[in-house]
């Protein structure tokens, strides 16, 4: 009992503490078959209160409903507590009137731009920056209360959503002085319904704008800005050269897990692109791919949150990457059918198309089909509730 009671909890942290997306899994999944592989309950404030009481509600729910019901119990007191972080940040940004804000929305890219322009300002200027992948409002909250201190001059945020009205009030937390929109995509497109939502949710960032020459938006949908030239805008704005500004891009290290570069050995190269992936970034990490000598093998699971364009974007992207690869490694269940499918109507006559269990040690496993020199790319790596 305590064993699957630690599975749903799991589940839960997985599913970003959402309790319908909870629910919709387990009606597809049985509990049993979820393990922690790739990561580890995180033994986080809301998971420590959401076990004792939902131990108390097993007698009369059941273990699913009762981590469920615990979840929303739970849900009232911390979003509560959200509002009063929230609202002592913005007190403690009201001490801070010369600190330059910098909010980053768009459907992918954020994180590598926000590093990549971090990387530039450092040059003049103290920066804080959101960690990792952090972007919901209490976090950037957090990170105001605990790390915003009188030496800092610039601040520069990534605001993700999963719904309308998220980076709204993200912005009317920071009152942005520069806004940048990297991409308007198909990220996440389940849960938003369809592209207009997507522009929609990201553009919300616009109004917050009161100096439209601080605003960078893409012209078209799937179409990223062009990152460097936005960042010497920015830099230049800023009153650091462009030369600077140039030798800086051109000495960024990149960003972990994104297309970077590991050598295995002198013959084996990986591209790890594992992070997470977008029908964009599948075709950019390919064709880095095909430029490489030797043997070209790709591991992938696919795309996931595409809602009904996830068969048809799987299919065009393993169809494309086919053309290109000698072994096809498709992970895991989720989009089996459609990359193998994919990658079947390519025109390669030598392509060799492997399937992996996504529990399996992939790459020890893939061993014996190495010829080098090899190049492997790893495009994108799902949670362990994607089998």
């Amino acid at each position: 009992m305590m064993i699957n009671l630690r599975k749903l909890l799991y589940l839960l942290q997985l599913e970003e503490y959402q309790t319908e997306r909870y629910y919709k899994w387990l009606e597809k999944n049985k509990i049993d078959s979820l393990e922690e592989i790739k990561k580890k309950l995180v033994f986080t404030p809301r998971i420590i209160l959401t076990f004792p009481i939902s131990f108390l509600l097993l007698p009369f729910l059941g273990q699913e409903k009762a981590v469920g019901t615990s979840n929303k119990i739970i849900g009232i007191t911390f979003r509560l507590l959200e509002e009063i972080i929230v609202s002592l940040a913005k007190i403690k940004l009201s001490f801070h009137p010369k600190l330059k804000r910098i909010v980053i929305a768009g459907s992918y890219g954020k994180t590598t731009f926000k590093e990549k322009l971090a990387f530039v300002l450092e040059k003049k200027y103290n920066i804080l920056k959101t960690p990792g992948n952090i972007n919901t409002r209490v976090g950037i909250a957090s990170l105001i209360l605990k790390n915003l201190s009188k030496k800092h001059q610039v601040l520069i945020l990534e605001a993700g959503a999963y719904k309308k009205g998220e980076i709204r009030k993200i912005c009317e937390l920071v009152r942005p002085d520069y806004g940048v929109i990297t991409i308007f995509g198909w990220m996440h497109l389940e849960r938003f319904g369809s592209l207009k939502n997507i522009k929609e949710a990201k553009s919300e960032l616009i109004p917050f704008i009161s100096d439209k020459n601080n605003l960078f938006v893409p012209k078209l949908s799937h179409s990223f800005i062009d990152f460097d030239k936005t960042i010497e805008k920015i830099g230049s704005s800023m009153k650091i050269s462009l030369k600077d500004i140039r030798e800086r891009l051109g000495n960024f290290p990149g960003v972990a897990h994104r297309v970077e570069e590991k050598k295995e050995n002198k013959n084996i190269l990986v591209i790890d692109d594992s992070y997470n992936s977008n029908p964009l970034g599948f075709k950019r990490a390919v064709d880095k791919l095909k430029g490489y000598k030797g043997q070209k093998i790709l591991i992938t699971p696919g795309m996931i949150e595409l809602g009904k364009e996830q068969y048809r974007l799987n299919f065009e992207a393993a169809q494309y990457a086919a053309n290109f690869v000698d072994i096809f490694v498709i992970v895991g269940d989720t989009n089996k059918k459609a990359l193998w499918r994919g990658a079947n109507s390519a025109k390669n006559k030598d392509l060799k198309i492997l399937f992996a269990d996504s529990k399996s040690n992939i790459q020890d496993w893939l061993m014996p089909h190495i010829r080098p020199p090899a190049v492997i790319l790893i495009e994108n790596e799902l949670p362990d509730h994607y089998f």
